[in-house]
């Protein structure tokens, strides 16, 4: 990802609302159509890879977009990827592999963090 990319994602999540903030030590991932359209973060936490930020523009929802820009996130990674799944997408994350799963302690204190927040989600991790 180069330095003038990460601005922009940045502006899309921001335009579109998104609580992600791409950085240069993440691997992010975009999806395009004339301009950014989705994109997500790959963050690395001590080692473990925690996919995050996903966000599709509302006009692109439900077209497959944010399903073919994780397969694609996903399919580079070497290491275990864990995600914090809203409730309410946990069926289309388990159709990209993903099971629940306990976190490893590295990734507690971020979790505990969005639970503290009210966020409804759960823990998972994709199973290769």
């Amino acid at each position: 990802m180069n330095a003038v990319a990460t601005p922009l994602i940045n502006k899309f999540y921001q335009q579109h609302r998104g609580r992600g903030r791409a950085t240069k030590q993440d691997q992010n991932w975009v999806a395009k159509d004339l301009y950014i359209i989705a994109a997500c973060r790959v963050q690395n936490k001590e080692g473990l890879l925690l996919l995050s930020s996903v966000l599709v523009a509302p006009e692109f929802r439900n077209k497959g977009v944010a399903r073919a820009l994780l397969t694609q996130a996903l399919c580079h990674q070497t290491g275990d990827v864990y995600t914090f799944a809203y409730r309410h997408l946990y069926s289309f994350y388990q159709r990209l592999n993903f099971v629940e799963c306990l976190l490893p302690p590295a990734l507690q204190p971020y979790f505990n963090s969005y639970i503290a927040q009210k966020r409804d989600i759960v823990a998972m991790c994709l199973s290769k």
